[in-house]
């Protein structure tokens, strides 16, 4: 796997507690939206158990000039040092790497659930198949606490207007009283809401670890295959 330091452009607030972090991207740097990447301190002033890497979705897409992530900020010595670092400060990033990629048969709708910082992959792959001008039918499940917990919440809901195959299907936990979308979890009775056939599309979960084993066991008490159902978790984002 390579290996590259990659200098921080810049950093900037999407949603509450929530990051953008932007990099240099290598010459010649390629991926496929959806993959991931190792990100070590270099140096860190100070560290705990759970080490100086930190695994990221890549938040940007091959066709952009950065490599860029986000990421919510808790309080662990690896965020509190990420979230000082310096512009034009360098970290270290292994990869690109994983198999939590769009599949390539445009007939197959896609079906993405995402919870919190979990949109990062499906950003990148939504964002990418825009901007190819794809006609792949993609339903986005994006699920929250408040709006201002809603990374990027405004711009998906927008992009149907010019991507017509995406359909964004945002949901609150807690929300607000002005708030006109779906309210609660994302839950069968929701799904079934939104997907005609439900046998017809592969889905793909991404979010904390509880938020994918409850929504990958909703789907196959649904009765999708397994093998239609492709998962990604971050333990400890």
């Amino acid at each position: 796997m390579p290996i590259y330091k990659l200098k921080l452009l810049d950093r900037h607030e999407v949603a509450r507690d929530t990051l953008v972090l932007q990099f240099e991207k290598p010459e010649g740097f390629t991926f496929i939206p959806g993959q991931y990447g190792g990100f070590t301190l270099i140096n860190p002033s100070e560290t705990d158990p759970k080490g100086i890497t930190r695994r990221f979705s890549l938040l940007s897409t091959p066709e952009d000039n950065v490599i860029a992530i986000a990421t919510r900020f808790q309080q662990s010595a690896f965020k509190r040092e990420l979230k000082a670092l310096p512009l034009q400060n360098e970290i270290k990033f292994a990869g690109p790497t994983g198999n939590f990629i769009l599949h390539t048969d445009l007939t197959i709708p896609a079906v993405f659930i995402a919870g919190g910082i979990g949109i990062s992959p499906f950003y990148s792959m939504i964002k990418h198949a825009a901007h190819m001008r794809s006609l792949q039918k993609i339903t986005l499940f994006y699920g929250n606490q408040q709006t201002s917990d809603s990374a990027f919440l405004s711009e998906l809901m927008a992009l149907p207007s010019q991507y017509s195959a995406f359909q964004c299907v945002a949901t609150l936990a807690k929300p607000e009283t002005n708030w006109s979308g779906e309210t609660g979890f994302i839950s069968e009775e929701m799904i079934r809401k939104y997907i005609s056939d439900i046998h017809e599309p592969i889905y793909y979960i991404c979010g904390s670890p509880v938020m994918v084993t409850t929504l990958q066991e909703i789907l196959v008490e649904m009765g999708i295959d397994e093998e239609k159902i492709k998962v990604e978790d971050f333990p400890g984002y």
